[in-house]
């Protein structure tokens, strides 16, 4: 679910359709795939708009089933195990110390980039529940844990910051696939397939309900990552044209967006991953085709993808801190349609100065510590053909 560093796409169009692919060149930057954290951003921040609409107006205007915007997540999701693979496609080290200090580097570029900005959000958030707590966490059932909260780890409760739930997946997807990248290059794929068969024997025989740890490690959305895993070993063993990945992008498309006209109810665990994976991967592989032939992805949709983290943050506190101003200031009259508008501009203008002023220049110290700690490396054996 975050921004990566690419350089200047280099793909091409050229070659065979559904042909074996060819190496890709290392600074590839995915602009489809990065537009499509924009598009799972934005997906979230409707749904969650739908749900604080009722905080600054009394005649809400939009519907239940965009509670289907969640599904943003599970693009996420998706979109993270795709882009593990792909940016540890030419990591084929023969010695384990070698293994070892690579998989040093991927979790410390992975922590310094989920946990400082998700600090600097929670801190101000802190400071904001120590005065007015029902500002706060007034939706959960459970007091929030500070370790939890702090260190993303496993528990029952929401961390303060609720969307930071999904980052605790997203450490865990981090912490076990870089074991993985401990094993030998030919043998991941494999690896991602035990992983798979040990995560749905552990939900089939109800080891998930053993602790909080188990209901992490045994969810169906431990599918999704691995599905977006698949798509990248897909994506980097066929060369899809142009059309095969518009033809996929527009079937995925609308094999998610039809539930937002379907009278079915958004529910998480299994029905949510059964229904929205396969349309998931559909759309990442074909965005992921596109780029590889050198399509250009709306501009707008790539600026978006790189302030999606910051976007996903921040969202909620935006939407509800705007909704509340709205109501003391005697607007709830005002068509709903208005708000709606001050809502998603506020939240993507506060997303994209955090992204400026806060997140990019900790990103841009994230990459000078690590290569101080992590010396240059030569480029290892050609991506798979």
């Amino acid at each position: 679910m975050t921004t990566g560093d690419w350089k200047a796409c280099t793909g091409s169009a050229m070659g065979t359709p559904m042909s074996i692919a060819t190496p890709i060149a290392e600074g590839t930057r995915l602009n489809h795939v990065q537009a499509l954290r924009g598009l799972a951003a934005l997906l979230v921040l409707l749904a969650h708009m739908a749900q604080v609409e009722i905080r600054g107006t009394d005649r809400t205007i939009l519907p239940e089933s965009f509670d289907w915007g969640m599904m943003g997540v599970d693009l996420f999701f998706v979109i993270s195990g795709f882009i593990m693979v792909f940016v540890t496609r030419n990591w084929r080290e023969n010695h384990l110390h070698d293994r070892l200090a690579r998989v040093g580097e991927f979790l410390f570029a992975r922590v310094t980039r989920i946990y400082p900005l998700y600090w600097i959000v929670t801190l101000a958030l802190f400071m904001v529940w120590m005065l007015r707590p029902d500002m706060v966490f007034s939706s959960s059932p459970n007091e929030p844990q500070i370790f939890n909260t702090v260190f993303l780890v496993p528990a029952y409760a929401y961390p303060l910051l609720e969307v930071g739930w999904t980052l605790v997946y997203e450490m865990g997807f981090y912490l076990l696939f870089g074991l993985l990248l401990l094993a030998p290059a030919r043998w991941r794929p494999w690896g991602l397939l035990a992983w798979a068969a040990i995560t749905l024997t552990g939900n089939l025989s109800g080891w998930q309900t053993g602790s909080a740890i188990a209901f992490h490690a045994f969810n169906p959305l431990v599918f999704e990552f691995l599905a977006g895993a698949a798509t990248g070993l897909i994506f980097l063993r066929i060369k899809g044209d142009r059309i095969y990945g518009a033809i996929l992008l527009a079937i995925g498309l609308a094999g998610l967006f039809m539930w937002f006209f379907s009278a079915v109810p958004f529910q998480d665990g299994w029905p949510r991953v059964l229904c929205l994976t396969l349309p998931s991967c559909a759309v990442l592989l074909g965005a992921a085709w596109m780029d590889r032939a050198g399509l250009r992805a709306p501009r707008f949709m790539v600026h978006l993808g790189d302030w999606s983290y910051a976007l996903y943050l921040t969202h909620l506190l935006t939407l509800v801190l705007v909704a509340r101003l709205w109501r003391k200031a005697g607007l709830e009259d005002v068509p709903s349609i208005v708000l709606l508008v001050v809502m998603g501009v506020a939240a993507i203008l506060v997303a994209a100065l955090t992204y400026r002023l806060i997140e990019r220049p900790l990103l841009t110290l994230a990459k000078a510590s690590r290569k101080r700690l992590f010396k240059e490396r030569p480029s290892a054996a050609p991506a798979a053909r």
